[in-house]
């Protein structure tokens, strides 16, 4: 799998209480030294879902606390059925990662005209959130935010998409511009979650770094076998 480290910017006070310390998803199939681990989980060589589901229920981490990153537009992705496993192996945290939200805007319409498109993806963390989950929305930009606010998440993360990384990881100027965005749209809706921006481990350490708007830095991926039991 794939471990998503959480950072949180020092001070950041009560709204970071209990909040997870990474998110957990699978690794991509397909991997090569110039692809992105983060453009490689949008593969459709990918497994999906179901089989990382199947995975953690009978080898559950022993960091419970941490976010499921799910593809949750799979169409076969019985949510009634995993969210009930979940429940009972003591998770508790449910994201879209990797979401449709991270593709370009031309695929992402071709996506959404077979149904397949981010509202999917809400209207099953809503479900999930209803049935006891805390959840965490990856947005792009701040087009998705109203109906991403509507569902009250604890977490939202800002994730470039994939034209973003067509000359190598987006600089921080980047992607502190959509994260700005995206921070002025849920102040205005008044939404005040943690906001979180996809960053280098290298920038842990280095606030300066850090969109001044973001709570804290979601770090990019690294294949791990850690905290199985």
């Amino acid at each position: 799998m794939l471990s998503w480290k959480i950072v949180l910017r020092a001070g950041v006070g009560d709204i970071a209480a209990d909040a997870p310390t990474q998110v957990l998803t699978i690794a991509p199939t397909f991997r090569h030294e110039n692809m992105p681990l983060e453009v490689g989980l949008l593969l459709p060589t990918n497994t999906g879902p179901r089989q990382f589901l199947e995975e953690i229920n009978h080898n559950p981490p022993t960091t419970r606390g941490a976010i499921l990153g799910l593809f949750l537009n799979d169409p076969l992705l019985n949510i009634p059925t995993e969210s009930a496993r979940l429940l009972k192996s003591g998770f508790q945290w449910v994201a879209n990662l990797p979401s449709v939200e991270q593709q370009d805007l031309y695929f992402s319409q071709q996506l959404s005209d077979v149904g397949l498109d981010r509202q999917r993806e809400f209207d099953l963390l809503a479900l999930l959130k209803s049935e006891g989950f805390k959840i965490a929305v990856v947005l792009a930009d701040s087009a998705a935010v109203p109906a991403a606010v509507k569902l009250d998440p604890e977490i939202i993360i800002v994730a470039p998409r994939v034209a973003d990384f067509a000359a190598g990881f987006p600089s921080p100027r980047q992607r502190g511009r959509a994260a700005q965005e995206v921070f002025h749209t849920t102040q205005d809706l008044g939404w005040s979650g943690l906001l979180l921006g996809l960053g280098e481990r290298g920038e842990v350490d280095h606030e300066s770094l850090w969109p001044n708007c973001v709570h804290g830095l979601l770090c990019r991926p690294e294949p791990t076998t850690a905290g199985l039991t």
